[in-house]
């Protein structure tokens, strides 16, 4: 069943809904004005009452392309061909009238218009072989008419170009209009099982609700027709236009979904081994007519057959190709939307300013090494960087001038972090932080000092700063040892401690605090407790 969300109506102008509404009052007034006729005239007057069948027959079928032309191009083919292949009925019905010369109440003899009610067949076996997955493609179409075209000449040559008496030429006409108008309902109840969008649910159920009421009528009229003698001219000349005015009172009032999802968790397998078998049952038929007239024509039936393998050869490497495209064209853009996903991923692990780590990646990181300095039983070191006096530099010098100091102190500090597991990151405005898994006290304070020195090479200037007015940095040092007792956020605390220390004994120095001669619960309370090594760099 459709979920409550699903029932949204497309809303369509007014002028549209008005010349709905002109299509349903013209198929009631045709109908009333066809009964009054019979009742009045009787059998008077079979040709106007045949001419009305049509009429209604062509109103319904005027009422399908109107549906069609309402709805998006990939929902139009199926409500297309089914109006064309009523508007072929409507023809080969009016035809009749001059051609067929009978009272009869369905004609049983053999003459022009039967081809066309033959014809009629065929737009209707286009509507179900015409899948969502091939409609874009303009080779398959083209196949698929090719195929049309073949049958009719086969049937061309079946009801007149075999010798036949007259009753067998009838009775193989009422075979071949019998075996496919039960194929085309039997494909109809296939294509109603299983459906892709709603509206194509709504266009397959209402063909097929029109071919099963039309099925009846037709072979109770032939019926009648041979065996009781029944005439045209009566109340029955009724019945044909009852399938024709459900399917145009169908198209006419069935809603127009705004949404069209699929609903069923197997439709998808179930749709797709019907649209397969949807094909194959019409290029069945088409054999069975080819095999037919082998018995008379046989260089024509081996023709039409040969035509018929190669055909479905080429549609089906056609399909094959497109399969093999879309599917190459589907891996492609899963490598590009990987790809990119990666880049997206790394872009959102990097700061934008200096292209380093952020905090996001630092985090991640720094919990990894801890695990691993845990594991291996391997010492830990964090070296907080913090750029002295940089509010002076953006008052004094501006912030891109600020910014571009930033980044040449990323790309310093970035240069010690020369092991794999070494990584720096921009943790605050003008804050870095260096993580250094398997180094000791002494290693870090020696990499603190190289930074220092680079930093001073570095020779930017600064006006705000003490230190000969150039850039400078301070470093809190904090180091690790598994054999401690501290939690993780306690080394991210102690190189923060470190830091300010740094910075109260007069900036652009290194401060280092060791986390194993410190009390665990003291430096969790707030104690700074602990050993400050202060002399690390002073300019």
């Amino acid at each position: 069943m459709s979920s409550i969300a699903d029932r949204n109506f497309v809303l369509r102008p007014l002028a549209c809904v008005q010349s709905g509404k002109r299509l349903g009052w013209a198929m009631g007034l045709i109908f009333v004005f066809h009964l009054l006729l019979i009742l009045a005239a009787g059998q008077n007057a079979i040709p106007a009452s045949r001419l009305l069948t049509a009429a209604l027959v062509a109103v319904a079928a005027l009422s399908a392309f109107w549906r069609a032309r309402l709805l998006p191009w990939r929902e139009r083919p199926t409500w297309l061909w089914a109006g064309a292949g009523i508007l072929l009925w409507a023809a080969a019905h009016a035809a009749e009238t001059f051609v067929g010369h009978s009272a009869a109440g369905s004609n049983l003899t053999v003459d022009a218009s039967d081809f066309i009610y033959v014809s009629a067949i065929f737009p209707l076996l286009m509507a179900f072989a015409t899948t969502r997955e091939t409609l874009s493609l303009r080779a398959v179409f083209l196949f698929n008419c090719a195929q049309v075209g073949l049958a009719l000449i086969l049937a061309w040559v079946m009801l007149y170009r075999m010798a036949l008496s007259p009753a067998v030429a009838a009775t193989v006409m009422g075979r071949i209009y019998g075996a496919a108008c039960g194929l085309l309902a039997v494909m109809s109840l296939l294509r109603t099982l299983c459906w892709a969008t709603q509206e194509e649910r709504q266009a397959f159920r209402s063909i097929s609700i029109f071919l099963w009421t039309y099925l009846p009528v037709e072979l109770g009229m032939d019926y009648l027709t041979q065996y009781h003698g029944l005439k045209s001219g009566t109340l029955l000349d009724l019945a044909w236009s009852i399938p024709f005015g459900l399917a145009g009172w169908q198209a006419l009032s069935l809603p127009l979904w705004e949404t069209a999802p699929c609903e069923r968790a197997h439709a998808g397998h179930l749709r797709l081994l019907v649209e397969c078998a949807c094909p194959l049952l019409m290029n069945a038929g088409i054999f069975a007519l080819g095999a037919a007239i082998m018995r008379q024509h046989v260089a024509l039936g081996l023709v039409a057959l040969g035509a018929l393998l190669l055909i479905q050869g080429l549609q089906a490497a056609m399909v094959q190709m497109n399969y093999l495209t879309g599917r190459r064209l589907l891996l492609e853009r899963e490598r590009e939307l990987s790809t990119t996903n990666t880049a997206l991923q790394l872009l959102a692990l990097l700061d934008p300013l200096t292209g380093i780590a952020n905090r996001r990646r630092f985090d991640a990181a720094f919990d990894a090494a801890w695990r691993r300095a845990v594991r291996r039983r391997h010492p830990l070191s964090l070296l907080l960087i913090d750029v002295d006096y940089f509010k002076g530099v953006n008052d004094q010098h501006g912030h891109t001038y600020g910014d571009q100091c930033l980044v040449s102190v990323a790309e310093v500090i970035a240069s010690h972090a020369g092991r794999p597991d070494d990584l720096v990151a921009r943790i605050g405005g003008e804050e870095f932080v260096l993580l250094l898994p398997e180094t000791d006290q002494s290693g870090a304070m020696a990499v603190a000092s190289r930074v220092h020195e680079a930093v001073r090479q570095l020779a930017i200037g600064n006006g705000a700063s003490p230190f000969g007015r150039r850039l400078t940095v301070s470093i809190g040092v904090a180091v690790w040892h598994p054999s401690s007792g501290f939690a993780q956020n306690s080394l991210m605390e102690a190189a923060d401690r470190a830091l300010y220390s740094a910075k109260d004994q007069g900036r652009n120095r290194t401060c280092s605090l060791l986390l194993d001669q410190l009390d665990p619960v003291g430096i969790a309370e707030g104690d700074a407790g602990g050993r400050i090594d202060s002399p690390g760099w002073t300019k």
